[in-house]
């Protein structure tokens, strides 16, 4: 599957088959988040695979969509380093949030490429998901992503083109920013 197919296939899932994940899928999707692109390179994001029922149990704890997450075979946890990244947008929000989400997009684009389903959950209680996962101060978690085969064979729900977005007009200008 090319990106774009991926980009048209791709669907939020909400539920997985209890198969496990085979290793190989795993690491190709992680792969695809550690080649994303970053401010300077300075790749500040870090990946938690959770398979243990246990940990997910508790995982689930600490979200709103907690019988997702336990469901799952596996759950991927996405951090953000603050030390790793000094850079500002604008002079007025750190860099860092954007480059975690760029490298989850990449992540999620390569799960539905590998027949994944994948599901970006940032309904979750911050200090929870560090404790369960003994994550020390200055590091928090961006996205917790249930990941597995999705139940109904795809996970496609709706073409793309048919699913509500609004029409290139509506969102892309040039040279100008027209909407006033």
């Amino acid at each position: 599957m090319d990106v774009l197919d991926a980009i048209r296939s791709y669907r939020p899932c909400a539920q997985f088959q209890s198969r496990p994940v085979p290793p190989e899928k795993l690491k190709t999707v992680l792969a695809a988040a550690r080649l994303a692109p970053s401010q300077h390179n300075l790749q500040p994001w870090r990946f938690v695979v959770v398979q243990d029922d246990e940990r997910k149990r508790l995982l689930a704890q600490a979200s709103n969509r907690g019988k997702m997450i336990a469901e799952a075979p596996a759950v991927i946890v996405a951090f953000s380093v603050e030390e790793d990244i000094p850079v500002t947008i604008g002079g007025y929000i750190s860099a860092y949030p954007l480059d975690v989400a760029v490298a989850v997009d990449h992540l999620q684009l390569a799960a539905t490429a590998e027949g994944l389903g994948t599901r970006w959950l940032i309904e979750f209680n911050e200090d929870k998901v560090r404790s369960v996962l003994h994550v020390p101060e200055g590091i928090h978690p961006i996205a917790v992503i249930p990941i597995g085969f999705p139940a109904n064979g795809n996970g496609s729900a709706v073409p793309v083109d048919e699913d509500g977005r609004k029409s290139p007009d509506e969102i892309i200008a040039y040279d100008e920013y027209p909407w006033h």
